[in-house]
């Protein structure tokens, strides 16, 4: 019910409101649901690419430190297998025998050596070598600026320090790293603040002993520069340990909380659960509560130590967002503009379409009830057509009952002028049998005379009755044409047929009636005969007259055989004629039968096409409504 409903609804809506309607669907919904899954994909893209380039930042930042504390680590490996740190193990404070050089002169080429290191690498801030027991052997010291060697009675024991006696405890080729913290000197944090990083490998001798260590104090503000330089914009760079505390962060007071005691470490301001995911994981991506994004990368102090450092980039989501809103105004501004463009043109190529639509449908409209009125015209002439033709079929039937019963007549007038011939002839055969009697018909040669006299005379009127036949026969053939040439004009509804039916009507009765003259002559001709016959058996007597008489009378007889033969000739012709004539009648009958059928379905189909035509107006008048 709510469907019917629906559609009755849509129903009563016109096109012209439909059209724009589904111009309005049609260009607001699909460009929506583009314009939404290109902002969601491009949303989608943007935000992973400004996580991926946040995350880039980190990784370049972590490998940057990384390269830095490589090179260190290849520094102090490189000075402990030197020929000087390797002599003065040799020495033992004489001699050495392979370079034949003095401790003293060894400990000199030390100093120079590692002045030469300091001088083009800033970034050293001590380097030192100390033998087994700690006591430093060469000491060379740098403020970044200035490279100062330390003279021998300035010179420390550091036997006590952990780096030491973790280092000698290690074996040949591996390095000691320690953590990232502030420099110390005699047990108290140096101010202003110098974070340091030590790298120390043990010496051995040629007999696998160790004999001492070299270490490197480095500035780990030359390293903490790179995540500084990361602190741009609105983005945030940190770096913390391995247990979270902060070595660099932008706002100071956060940063060396583990040697400064204070609890300023990663998991107090990102949760536990948030600073165990960055300490644990190598590099990603994270989110902090939805308002920043973070990247982190971890950085080993060396391949060797479980230490290490974590390079953190953060950023606000709305920073990372930022691009991705921009693009969804542009996105959602260039769907508006272009909704606000193609739907004027479309509303107004709408209208002119269903103006157009309007112009058509009244065009069909005047066209079919055009098309209808002639529809009504050709019905009625199609309808006299079919009664003028079930007319002259009718008068075709009467005509070929007449002419099949004039056929019938002639036939059986055929008939009797054969049967008078043979009589006729038995006649002039009797007549010749009876010459010799004949001798006797003298005196009634006069009677018999008479009776020639009148024979001859029916046999002229049979002879002008037989012309009249001839006469009739051949109009009769005339007119049988004419009535073939106006059964193939019976389509312009039939006129002047009936007119050329009745003649032949007409020229039927008239043969009939000349057969019965005919029927009627030979009664009288046969009576004149049996009168003759007794005549002339009362004349058998007059023998000479009789055989003159019997032979005028074989004359006569002859005469007589000939003009019957002729009329049985002549009635032949007749009835031939007449057959001809029925046959034609017949198809003219025939001819009027399929003209009728024409004429009936022509009818039928001038109503359908009626029928469809009024149709077609009605929905023509609904379209227009419609439009």
């Amino acid at each position: 019910m709510q469907n019917q409903d629906s559609g009755n609804f849509f129903q009563s809506i016109k096109i012209q409101k439909q059209l724009l309607l589904l111009l309005l669907f049609s260009s607001i919904v699909p460009v929506s649901i583009t314009g939404i899954y290109g902002i969601v994909s491009s949303s989608s893209a943007l935000t992973s690419l400004g996580e991926n380039q946040l995350l880039e930042s980190a990784v370049s930042e972590g490998n940057s430190i990384e390269s830095f504390l490589k090179g260190i680590n290849e520094d102090v490996l490189f000075l402990s297998k030197t020929p000087q740190i390797q002599g003065i193990v040799r020495a033992r404070g004489g001699i050495d025998k392979e370079t034949n050089a003095s401790a003293e002169d060894l400990t000199k080429q030390l100093e120079t050596l590692l002045t030469s290191m300091m001088q083009s690498k800033s970034y050293y801030m001590q380097l030192r070598y100390l033998d087994e027991k700690g006591q430093e052997i060469v000491r060379v010291d740098s403020d970044g600026t200035t490279v100062k060697v330390i003279p021998k009675a300035d010179l420390q024991n550091k036997g006590d320090r952990p780096y030491f006696t973790d280092t000698m405890k290690l074996p040949l080729g591996s390095l000691y790293t320690s953590p990232v913290n502030l420099n110390q000197e005699r047990g108290q944090i140096e101010r202003p603040f110098k974070p340091v990083i030590r790298y120390a490998t043990p010496v051995y001798d040629g007999s696998g002993k160790a004999r001492g260590i070299v270490i490197a104090n480095v500035f780990a503000n030359q390293f903490i520069k790179y995540i500084e330089e990361g602190n741009h914009n609105k983005d945030e760079a940190f770096l913390v340990n391995e247990k979270g505390y902060y070595i660099s962060h932008p706002q100071d007071e956060k940063e060396w909380g583990e040697d400064l005691k204070k609890e300023e470490k990663l998991e107090k301001d990102y949760g536990e659960a948030l600073a165990k995911e960055i300490l644990s994981g190598d590099r990603g991506v994270t989110e902090k509560e939805g308002s920043y994004t973070i990247a982190y990368s971890k950085i080993p102090l060396d391949p060797q130590s479980k230490q290490f450092l974590v390079a953190i980039n953060q950023s606000p989501k709305s920073e990372i967002l930022k691009s991705v809103n921009a693009f969804k105004g542009v996105a959602i501004g260039i769907i508006l503009g272009g909704l606000a463009i193609v739907l004027p043109i479309g509303i107004f190529r709408g209208k002119q379409l269903v103006n157009l639509i309007k112009q058509l449908v009244n065009g069909i409209s005047s066209a079919s009830q055009q098309i209808f009125s002639t529809l009504e015209e050709q019905e009625r002439i199609a309808s006299q057509q079919a009664a003028s033709v079930n007319e002259t079929t009718t008068t075709m039937d009467e005509l070929e009952a007449s002419s099949r019963q004039s056929a019938q007549q002639a036939k059986a007038a055929v008939t009797a002028a054969q049967e008078a011939l043979v009589l006729a002839q038995g006649g002039t055969e009797a007549v010749g049998e009876t010459l010799e009697g004949m001798f006797t018909l003298e005196k009634k040669v006069g009677a018999i005379a008479e009776q020639i006299v009148l024979l001859s005379e029916q046999a002229s009127q049979i002879g002008t009755i037989s012309q009249f036949v001839s006469d009739v026969a051949n109009k009769t053939n005339m007119l049988a044409l004419n009535s073939s040439v106006e059964a193939v004009r019976a389509g312009e509804h039939g006129k002047g047929f009936s007119v050329v039916a009745n003649e032949i009507r007409k020229l039927a009765d008239q043969s009939q009636r000349s057969a019965e003259k005919i029927n009627n002559l030979v009664t009288e001709i046969q009576g004149s005969i049996n009168s003759t016959v007794m005549v002339t058996e009362e004349g058998t007597k007059t023998v000479t007259a009789g055989v003159e008489t019997a032979k005028k009378t074989d004359a006569a007889f002859s005469g007589v055989t000939e003009a019957v033969n002729k009329v049985v000739i002549n009635n032949q012709q007749i009835s031939l004629n007449l057959k001809q004539q029925v046959d034609a009648i017949q198809q003219v009958v025939q001819a009027m039968d399929s003209i009728n059928q024409g004429a009936k379905e022509t009818a039928v189909g001038i109503n359908q096409t009626k029928v469809g035509t009024e149709q077609l107006n009605e929905t023509a008048q609904q379209l227009n409504q419609m439009v």
